[in-house]
Order: structure tokens, then sequence, then C-alpha cells
């Protein structure tokens, strides 16, 4: 059996626009998770560039990514929410990462 799947995201949130941010992702989250993935655990940068937001997401399988963001994007509410990562994001990078060998 092979190793679970995992998108590892990374996002440059300006500055003022932090807070903004998180409320919405807090909110989207759940409708995520719905569709399957797992949020494994979400942090800030405290040294480095301030409010570069990591996430890591298990995924059931490599097609879950562009499954699951044409169903986010279908949403009536998606709109809205793309707006404000327009607002608030300098960059988004997403690789989709496996565990090594070596790791427990």
């Amino acid at each position: 059996m092979s190793s679970p799947l995992y998108l590892h995201v990374t996002l440059k949130v300006r500055m003022d626009g932090y807070k903004r941010f998180c409320e919405g992702m807090a909110k989207q989250v759940p409708i995520i998770e719905s569709y399957g993935w797992k949020l494994v655990g979400a942090w800030v940068t405290t040294v480095g560039r301030l409010h570069t937001v990591i996430d890591i997401w298990e995924i059931p399988d490599a097609n879950a990514y562009a499954e699951v963001m044409k169903k986010v994007a279908e949403r009536p509410d998606y709109p809205a929410f793309w707006k404000l990562l327009e607002e608030t994001l300098e960059e988004e990078v997403v690789t989709m990462v496996q565990k090594v060998s070596y790791a427990h």
C-alpha cells in the first residue's frame, strides 16, 4: 500500500490581509473537508517573511486536487472567497508530496 498524499500549500499573505484571510479560511476548511480532504495542520511564520502560511492537507489520491478545486469553484459562495484571496494573497504555491521512506 502506498503512503498517503499531501498538499503542501505555501501562502504569502499581505500584511494588512492576514486577519481577513484567516477568517475566510476558517469558513472554507469545513467545506473543503466535506469533499474528502483533511487539514493536517496550518502554520504561520514567526521568523522570516511574516504572515507566510503553510497548510498541509491529506488528500485521498492525486485526482482529488482537480476534483475538489472544481467542486469548490462551483459553489455559490466561491466568487466572494476568490475576491478575498485576490485581496489578501501575494502568492500561493501548491505542491503534492508523499512521505519518504525514512520518515515515521
